[in-house]
């Protein structure tokens, strides 16, 4: 299992958040704790700008890995593996299974974690799983053009640099299924 420490850097509010969502007074930043973070001006709130946890699979059949077409930017068109975003009351498995089956119309049993990723540019901590496809033909679903088997020295361009290191990851340092 890889994790990856992130090295901060300044921490912002949201584009636009001008204003305390407490007391609704103005927003300013102050170096707290080492970091440039909004402050209110009036009751000391302090937003805390955290990164949103996503889920995924790298899913095996036969020997080959599921991989799905985005359908959004950014990268339309290119090529991932199923990921999303957790919501409050969901576990990174339940999210990387649903992933799978909306994404790809397949359903998938995860086997183990392969790692957690982060660093400083991006707003998620990707949490990534190995598994197996359990039953499902690969197809296009919610957010991606298509879904494809691909074998592992015949992958299309993916989307991602870490995409490609995750990949490296796991033909590295785990047995796929």
């Amino acid at each position: 299992m890889n994790i990856v420490s992130p090295t901060y850097t300044t921490n912002h509010a949201m584009p636009g958040m001008t204003f305390c969502p407490k007391c609704a007074s103005r927003l300013e930043d102050r170096t707290i704790e080492g970091k440039v973070r909004p402050a209110c001006t009036a009751c000391d709130f302090i937003f805390y700008r955290d990164p949103k946890p996503v889920a995924g699979v790298f899913a095996w059949k036969d020997g080959k890995l599921l991989l799905v077409q985005r359908g959004n930017e950014p990268k339309r068109g290119l090529w991932s593996f199923p990921t999303g975003y957790m919501d409050i009351g969901d576990t990174a498995e339940e999210t990387a299974i649903r992933e799978a089956q909306e994404e790809a119309n397949v359903a998938v049993r995860l086997e183990r974690l392969l790692g957690v990723y982060s660093n400083e540019r991006h707003t998620v901590v990707l949490i990534v799983y190995v598994g197996a496809i359990v039953s499902g033909e690969p197809a296009g679903g919610a957010e991606a053009l298509d879904a494809r088997l691909f074998a592992p020295k015949a992958l299309p361009e993916l989307a991602f640099e870490h995409d490609y290191r995750i990949l490296a990851d796991m033909f590295e340092n785990q047995p796929r299924s």
